[in-house]
């Protein structure tokens, strides 16, 4: 198949050898695989059938489909290897030993690779009514699914969303032929959606992400980690500096400036080398930001942070301590974490310059490198590329902070359009806030710090006007962040409208049914029945109520209604 795609077999993808299909003991086909090493086959949990054990104990078939003659061999699940899907809906990775090694060179290289979106990716599974396999083609969307633990991935045409007989096949990247992830699980909108706007898509687990649920895994992987050792925290020291800690989690959290163009997304940050809390609130972030260190107690890490502080999985691509680095380093650094190419000249900054960098970059120590200035204007050539960053110095006096102020300071007439197109959005969502409060609407608390009511954008918004750090790059931060409480504030006035909508329908389907039974009432005797006057009077002020608890009015309308079919003491039923 590889051949007839127009793909040719090389050290990333072993020319698909390692494309395994699992079948039960009677044939059926139960999913796919990723062979790894001579005797171990990496899938999803689902995949293998449920026999009631904590551990499934049920043995299955494993194809390797693209090794010409291989014979099928059993399998089991490994030792340590099983983990179902959480109650959080995460997880859902095993690991098969099987009975017979196979040749060690039919086994799949497994790579580290932010997913970043627009990136084509392909996957061959076997659908229930071909066994041989089908290649699907898709891109990447962005993270998605239980706590952004999956990337969603946009089918290439309609048809080329997975499903059953998929699950566990491996994503390669379409350029660099890498393998970067398992599929796992697809989505279909209801048929409550028009025809026309229906969507499916597909959703993988990337490989850092199985490596944190199976860290043995790890021996089959290649490509740098994303934080680098040094910057890694051990998440057991709490969090001291609660507001460092905050403005880390939302900057990591918010969206990229997607068309500010002239305006870099940069931030810059001074950490002392006495400043112990500030730098351990650092090392907590890019921990629990990177999807493989973010397992292992991390959850204690999580449930115990302050509101506000933790920043979503997979939300920084890469962490490095730069101290004694030249601009070549890191040039390296990021050229190997993306894999990137470049014709004709191989050099690393080749590389960059030759390449998109779509990343969310942590860089620290820049006052401490080989070359600062050298290092700081590389790091403007990141941003050119795309890149978000935040770079740290230790020293505020340090020359390449200085000149970081200079390179990245925007232009005073993009800050001012920026203001403006905000204002105007504030303007928006205000109005549509006044309407979803004319029409009762309830609003769900906003989770983030900062992001308040349309009061408070409207306060916010005079202050950045006014604010001393108007025409410095540090201003860029501020918007971006305000936006970002744009964004929330709007989406839960929108949430709240549709609620709104929603609970009028159900308001008068309950108005309807009250009237209907109240005249059934008027029809009686009122001496015979005056218990039931109360249970009416009770339904119609829940029903009249703003905001209208529907679920408060439902249970009232139906008290009423059982007890007018209720037969009264003494009557015949």
């Amino acid at each position: 198949m590889g051949v007839e795609m127009g793909i040719t077999a090389d050290e990333t993808s072993c020319g698909g050898t390692w494309r395994v299909r699992i079948r039960s003991s009677a044939g059926d086909i139960l999913g796919a695989g990723i062979l790894l090493g001579s005797d171990t086959v990496l899938t999803c949990a689902h995949v293998i059938p449920d026999d009631g054990l904590p551990v499934p104990a049920t043995r299955v078939l494993v194809d390797l489909v693209g090794v010409h003659d291989a014979e099928p061999v059993t399998a089991h699940v490994a030792d340590g290897c099983w983990v179902p899907q959480l109650p959080d809906n995460c997880g859902d990775v095993a690991l098969l030993r099987l009975s017979r090694p196979q040749p060690a060179e039919h086994a799949a290289p497994l790579f580290r690779m932010p997913p970043k979106p627009r990136r084509p990716v392909w996957m061959y599974g076997f659908p229930e009514d071909n066994p041989n396999g089908l290649w699907f083609l898709a891109e990447i969307a962005g993270p998605a699914g239980p706590r952004s633990e999956w990337v969603q991935l946009n089918p290439d045409s309609p048809g080329d969303v997975v499903r059953r007989g998929f699950s566990g096949t491996g994503v390669q990247d379409e350029e660099s032929r890498r393998l970067i992830g398992m599929i796992v699980s697809r989505y279909d909108d209801s048929f409550k959606v028009p025809t026309a706007e229906r969507r499916s898509v597909s959703y993988m687990i990337p490989v850092e992400t199985i490596v944190r649920h199976l860290p043995r895994v790890r021996r089959w992987v290649s490509g740098d980690r994303g934080v680098d050792p040094r910057l890694v925290s051990r998440l057991t020291d709490g969090v001291q500096d609660v507001g460092f800690a905050q403005r880390l989690a939302l900057w990591l959290r918010r969206e990229t400036l997607t068309g500010r163009e002239g305006i870099a997304d940069v931030e810059t940050v001074v950490i002392a080398a006495d400043d112990s809390d500030r730098y351990e609130a650092l090392s907590r972030a890019v921990t629990l930001a990177d999807r493989e260190l973010s397992g292992g107690g991390a959850d204690e890490a999580v449930s115990a942070a302050p509101r506000g502080t933790v920043p979503p999985i997979g939300s920084l691509d890469l962490a490095v301590d730069v101290t004694g680095w030249t601009d070549t380093d890191m040039a390296r650094r990021v050229a190997d974490r993306m894999d990137l190419r470049s014709p004709g000249d191989s050099s690393p900054l080749s590389r960059i310059r030759a390449n998109a960098v779509p990343l969310t970059i942590v860089a620290v120590g820049l006052d401490r490198a080989r070359d600062q200035d050298a290092l700081v204007r590389f790091m403007k050539l990141l941003a050119d590329r795309g890149a978000r960053l935040m770079l740290v110095f230790r020293d505020r006096h340090a020359p390449g902070l200085r000149l970081a102020e200079r390179l990245f300071r925007p232009d005073p007439a993009r800050i001012d359009a920026w203001l403006d197109e905000l204002a105007g959005r504030v303007a928006v969502a205000a109005e549509r806030e006044r309407e979803a409060v004319e029409r009762g609407a309830r609003f769900a608390s906003l989770p983030e710090a900062g992001a308040g009511d349309t009061t408070a954008l409207r306060i916010n918004l005079t202050r950045l006007r006014g604010d001393p750090e108007l025409r410095s790059h540090r201003i860029v931060a501020k918007l971006a962040a305000f936006e970002h409480a744009v964004r929330t504030v709007c989406a839960r006035t929108e949430a709240a409208l549709r609620a709104a909508d929603a609970q009028r329908t159900a308001v008068a389907e309950l108005r309807g049914l009250l009237e209907s039974y109240s005249a059934m009432l008027g029809a009686m005797a009122a001496s015979e029945r005056a218990e039931l006057y109360p249970l009416q009077r009770a339904a119609l002020r829940q029903l009249t109520a703003v905001p209208c608890d529907v679920a408060e009015a439902r249970r009232a309308v139906d008290r009423f209604v059982r007890a007018v079919h209720t037969p009264a003491e003494g009557e015949t039923p």
